[in-house]
């Protein structure tokens, strides 16, 4: 009963597949169709081409109406087969089209899912499987599809011409498909299980060979020797797929064992019935030569659809993956409707109160029971320890995950309250993984927003990296990294920052600037220049700096240092000197690098 509802669930699809390629490409879904009438009718004017034959010999009809008749059927034949071809010409040309549209989408919901969702694993599992559809099982579902049910139309014709030359014929093939639908929805499940397990391998051995030949991970696996720990765990993945494949091929055997046994069996007792009719002259021959044709024809389809019937109840699975992550909500943009209205003049406040966060899936608290109120134009120095939950604070600041308990509050008004892209639109972020693009350095500047040029080249020249883009040949239509471009340039760590905090001055329109180590690359006087510079820069705007090193602390208004999931100490650098406590120590430990 279980392995008829897992079937149920499977054709239940048919409707979203359908849905979605109409709603991406409506003829795709016209040729689709068209492509699988064809399949199923191919067989058929042979047939009673040669029914018509031996009917025409024993009756005797005239040699006009006999050629008539018989090019009729043979230009059908021909029409139809014409047809199929061309239907099955067009379907790898639209299919292409159909999944670079779903890529797109796919790809677009992926960057716009909210940040905190798109972080649990469950939802990271949802999104892998949805990118496999597109890449590797929208094309086998689509043909399984024409398969199964070209074969399922060819069934319902014949069942027809046989009901009308014997009911019995169809007794016994209904007895047959029972048997065989039965004995495939019984190997279903562990296949799916076995192709789960092995698409999961293939990620991994898709990693390996990706590290393998990277050249960001050349110099750490040539120091530290790691080519044959990572060629073992390749070589393990690799076993594990050749048992799991072994597996699949032992299934298969057997499905194909118990087809072999049943449709012999099958033409044995059809054959039996048939004869008997035909010696008590029951049945003509046309008739029998039309029977004998579909039933050759039958067990041909049969053996397609017991093969089909698994395949496509595995891969129209996955059009319920991707349609569970394409129809994921944001919670994010539905909690806040207020509009987010402020001048760069106006003045704010920002409360954490009682905020409590633990990241999905941890147990352990990050923050708990944290509390702070910071007014407008201050700039902010953020202190901790690794792991102490600086980025945390940035990140709950941002609304890129939302407290377990508390609230944050913005001029007294929870930011959940907020439109979450206008609130999004006051931050200026560089953070400590920022993320630099295969694209020009015009583009990255200027987030593809480069219609202004000399925007962009302000913005780089307050990140002091202008003169290095100048004296290289393209200038700032040079490419980052030789992936799209051979004269693209490799930039070291330092100047990839310096690109980073240039994208950040060219968004220029932000209440609020935060550096969350973007200068780990920089030495230490380096990095304090970059970050004196930044806050004479950004001027009154309101400005939180984090950093291990306490380059930015002199000149910032205040100083939050996080210790033991708390705001552990919060005051001017003077104060929390004069206080001698934990800023004192790391300050006074760090102080020789800043003389």
């Amino acid at each position: 009963m279980k392995k008829i509802k897992e079937l149920f669930k499977a054709f239940a699809q048919l409707p979203k597949l359908f849905g979605l390629v109409f709603r991406t490409d409506k003829k795709y879904l016209v040729y689709m169709i068209c492509e699988t009438i064809c399949f199923a009718l191919l067989p058929y004017p042979t047939m009673f081409l040669a029914k018509y034959s031996l009917d025409a010999l024993e009756k005797k009809i005239s040699y006009t109406e006999f050629a008539v008749v018989c090019t009729s059927l043979i230009l059908l034949q021909f029409f139809v087969s014409m047809l199929k071809s061309l239907f099955n010409s067009i379907r790898p040309g639209r299919t292409s089209y159909v999944v670079g549209i779903l890529n797109n989408d796919f790809h677009r919901k992926s960057m716009e899912i909210d940040y905190e969702l798109l972080a649990e694993k469950k939802t990271q599992e949802l999104q892998a499987y949805a990118g496999d559809f597109i890449k590797w099982k929208l094309n086998n579902t689509v043909w399984n599809f024409i398969s199964l049910f070209s074969s399922l139309i060819s069934f319902s014709i014949s069942c027809v011409i046989l009901l009308n030359i014997n009911a019995y014929i169809i007794g016994i093939i209904a007895v047959v498909m029972c048997l065989d639908a039965l004995f495939a929805m019984a190997f279903s499940k562990p296949q799916f299980k076995i192709n789960k397990k092995i698409i999961q391998n293939d990620r991994y051995i898709n990693y390996y060979n990706d590290i393998s030949v990277s050249e960001n991970a050349a110099k750490d696996i040539r120091i530290f020797d790691m080519s044959d720990g990572i060629q073992e765990k390749a070589e393990s993945y690799y076993k594990s797929n050749l048992k799991l494949e072994k597996k699949k091929r032992f299934f298969a055997n057997i499905q194909e064992l118990f087809n072999y046994l049943i449709s012999h069996s099958m033409d044995f007792a059809v054959y039996v019935l048939l004869g008997a009719y035909v010696l008590k002259s029951e049945l003509s021959l046309g008739e029998m030569s039309l029977a004998v044709s579909n039933i050759v024809t039958f067990r041909q389809y049969f053996k397609k659809v017991s093969s089909t019937l698994v395949g496509y109840s595995d891969t129209a699975k996955y059009v319920e993956y991707y349609n569970s992550f394409m129809s994921l909500e944001s919670k994010f943009r539905k909690t806040g409707q207020e509009n987010f209205i402020l001048n760069k003049t106006d003045k704010f406040t920002i409360e954490f109160k009682n905020v409590s966060f633990r990241y999905p899936g941890q147990e352990e608290y990050v923050l708990h029971d944290f509390n702070i109120k910071i007014n407008s134009n201050e700039k902010i120095s953020i202190i901790g320890e690794n792991g102490a939950g600086k980025s945390t604070f940035i990140k709950l600041l941002m609304r890129l995950y939302d407290p377990i308990n508390g609230e944050i509050l913005f001029n007294g008004t929870n930011i959940k309250n907020f439109d979450y892209d206008q609130y999004l639109s006051i931050f200026t972020p560089v953070f400590q993984d920022f993320k630099l693009f295969a694209f020009t350095l015009k583009e990255n500047i200027s987030s593809f927003k480069c219609d202004d040029s000399d925007k962009v080249i302000d913005a780089a020249n307050k990140a002091g990296i202008a003169k290095y883009i100048e004296n290289l040949p393209d200038e700032y239509n040079t490419f980052i990294s030789k992936r799209f471009c051979e004269s693209g340039v490799d930039f070291s760590g330092g100047e990839q920052q310096k690109i980073a905090i240039a994208r950040a001055y060219y968004k220029n329109n932000s209440l609020i600037t935060i550096l969350d180590e973007p200068t780990s690359a920089l030495d230490p006087k380096a990095e304090y220049r970059i970050y004196k510079e930044f806050n004479d820069l950004i001027g009154d705007n309101t400005a939180f700096f984090i950093s291990h090193r306490l380059a930015s602390t002199k000149f910032c208004d205040k100083i939050m240092v996080i210790k033991d999931k708390k705001l552990f100490e919060y005051g001017t650098h003077k104060e929390l000197m004069a206080k001698d406590g934990y800023y004192s120590e790391l300050y006074n430990m760090q102080s020789s690098y800043y003389e």
